[in-house]
């Protein structure tokens, strides 16, 4: 979860994979099909997929490999299928991995290609800016129309899911609440009661541990607060956007993106703002992007339509990251 875009982030509860041990079960071993699909595994090639350049796992037979209910692999066309079949389709990163960019950039340019895509949404970006053309504009000019956040994220890792949208001519739009709103959010009780009870216990879990146990604990309801506040943001903002027969694909954490903790929570709350001839309820597809760990359960996470594996990153102690910045 993240709740500042400016605060180091230790991995959440549910994808940590300190906490995980070997299960690289499903006949991986045993040389099995890549993946299994219908027709559209048979689909025309669109661009090459990207290459992996992380070095965690990178040679284990799970790379490059899609999880889809049932324990069984698909392969990337039928996962643009998916994405492109649901209105809203959320793409769960980590945030600071260049694979999960690089795979974001390809389902991208091949649901535009496809004419499938309505818009790419952001977390990373404010509820009202956005950029809509032309097509030729230099990165300049798309950060500054975003307002872009350097310092909370890096634009060499998001330019290339974002320069692609730009490219195919697609609107690139920012769906987070602004800065100048997360601060009433955190005095907003109402906020408590827009999740049912489990899940905001589960978020006030993963304040604390995102945080490393360094918050006092009467600031963590206000710090969830911001979280329920931000994913309602998303939540009516992507709607916004959606139109019929096409996609709204949305960048952002694998916490908001997960269905049962996250934005997809918040989307009843605007079911009346939903574009004509959209249908109702609002139909949604998460993907999960996953960097492998030495001890990481080949599994698909509850909340999650599929899980898509990359190599991982190197570790990085975020709990010594937060306390020099406190301390600071």
């Amino acid at each position: 979860m993240t709740t500042s875009r400016r605060t180091p982030r230790a991995p959440s509860a549910p994808h940590n994979p300190t906490r995980r041990r070997l299960t690289v079960a499903l006949g991986l071993a045993a040389g099995g099909p890549l993946w299994r699909g219908g027709p559209s595994a048979q689909a025309a090639a669109l661009a090459p997929l990207p290459r992996y350049t992380q070095p965690v796992e990178a040679n284990s037979p799970l790379v490059g490999r899609i999880l889809q209910g049932g324990q069984q692999f698909i392969s990337p066309h039928q996962v643009l299928d998916d994405c492109a079949r649901a209105a809203l389709c959320m793409l769960g990163e980590q945030h600071d991995h260049p694979d999960h960019h690089a795979v974001q950039a390809w389902i991208v340019t091949a649901l535009a290609q496809r004419g499938q895509l309505a818009a790419l949404a952001l977390e990373m970006a404010d509820a009202g800016l956005r950029f809509d053309g032309p097509r030729d504009a230099p990165e300049a000019t798309v950060r500054a129309s975003l307002h872009w956040d350097e310092d909370g994220w890096p634009w060499a890792l998001y330019a290339p899911p974002l320069m692609a949208a730009v490219r195919a001519g697609v609107p690139v739009v920012g769906v987070n609440l602004p800065q100048a709103r997360m601060r009433p959010a955190m005095q907003q009780a109402r906020w408590d009661d827009s999740v049912p009870p489990d899940v905001r216990q589960r978020i006030l879990d993963d304040v604390a541990e995102s945080h490393c146990g360094l918050l006092p604990a009467s600031q963590l309801p206000a710090m969830a607060r911001i979280q329920f506040a931000r994913d309602d943001s998303m939540a009516a903002h992507c709607l916004a956007l959606t139109q019929p027969g096409k996609t709204v694909v949305l960048l952002t954490g694998s916490f908001h993106a997960n269905r049962t903790l996250g934005i997809a929570l918040h989307l009843a709350a605007h079911a009346a703002q939903t574009p004509p001839g959209v249908p109702r309820p609002l139909t949604v597809f998460s993907l999960l992007l996953q960097g492998l760990a030495p001890d990481l359960q080949a599994e698909r996470p509850s909340g999650y339509d599929a899980v898509w594996f990359t190599p991982g990153t190197p570790p990085v102690d975020h709990c010594a990251e937060l306390r020099k910045m406190m301390k600071g």
